[in-house]
């Protein structure tokens, strides 16, 4: 199935990929593989998405060797070395205080949520699809022989036993696995966890005896953009917007996978800004781009997805 599709690397943007997949390999294949796809995309029907935009983390989720990295302590770790990194060049880090306007002698990014700047710069278009998404947290009591993952493919779904390379993510004699279902904008959270509940039990066996802390969510539009077909990461919203303002961020026009998309945009968003120097601006004087975007189409961060 994989080795079939992974033989492209390349696949149509205007098409979407259960329609030429299952021109390829056939329909049952072609939504197992799309589901299988859930992983990066948190989507409840990555089928229905550019075909170009799921080939790509189809190929790049079954590489072997696997590209993902895992960071003993996980995120938690990486943003407490990175802000350490930033204080130690003397940056001032402020939290807990609201941005309500910006600065108009300096440069400026602006890296948030969508929503988020799409208010702050009052700038409509800021607006790209993403996914909703059912997440659950588990601690449960070890047993040999539990998977390190299991990924639906009835339907997109993914759990993961985190503590398989990080043994410290949980006390001894526990086990911590996370999971996320990709859910319809229609569907309910109740459905989402029914089939979290269903692929562990496929997993886990006597999970539930084995649980000693749970813990649900819902994640909507938090979970990175996803690509209709007829879109790339081209067509989202630019990170120049003019007047000396810049994006970072998950969703916007910036290639790669999931957080790969927030530093490409992080590092392009940096070099425009030091580019342009300090220079007097007045909001809504210039003109926002939306125009195709300058990154070359395989620049991505290296290191860890």
């Amino acid at each position: 199935m994989v080795t079939t599709l992974r033989r492209h690397r390349t696949a149509p943007v205007d098409q979407d990929f259960l329609s030429w997949a299952s021109s390829r390999v056939g329909e049952p294949t072609a939504r197992a593989a799309a589901h299988f796809v859930g992983v990066s995309t948190f989507h409840h029907d990555p089928g229905s998405l550019s075909a170009a935009f799921v080939q790509e983390r189809l190929r790049r989720n079954t590489s072997l060797p696997p590209e993902a990295h895992y960071i003993a302590g996980g995120w938690g770790t990486l943003i407490d070395l990175m802000a350490r990194h930033a204080r130690d060049l003397g940056v001032r880090v402020e939290t807990g205080a609201r941005v309500e306007t910006l600065p108009e002698d300096t440069p400026v990014i602006v890296a948030t949520h969508l929503d988020a700047a799409r208010a702050l710069l009052q700038d409509d278009r800021l607006r790209w699809s993403s996914a909703r998404a059912v997440l659950l947290d588990l601690a449960v009591r070890t047993r040999h022989g539990d998977p390190f993952v299991v990924s639906g493919l009835d339907f997109p779904g993914w759990i993961e036993r985190f503590t398989g390379p990080d043994p410290g993510l949980a006390p001894d004699g526990e086990q911590l696995i996370q999971g996320h279902f990709g859910i319809a904008p229609d569907e309910t959270r109740a459905a989402g966890i029914a089939r979290a509940e269903r692929l562990l039990d496929a997993g886990f066996p006597a999970w539930r005896e084995r649980t000693t802390w749970r813990r649900e969510s819902l994640a909507t539009g938090r979970t990175g953009a996803v690509d209709l077909p007829g879109t790339t990461w081209r067509d989202r919203p630019a990170i120049d917007r003019g007047d000396g303002v810049y994006l970072a961020g998950d969703q916007v026009a910036a290639p790669g996978v999931l957080s790969e998309v927030s530093f490409t945009s992080a590092l392009e968003a940096v070099t425009l800004a030091l580019a342009t120097g300090p220079r007097p601006r007045t909001r809504g004087s210039g003109t926002p781009r939306n125009d195709q975007a300058s990154i070359p189409s395989g620049a991505r961060p290296t290191g860890s997805s």
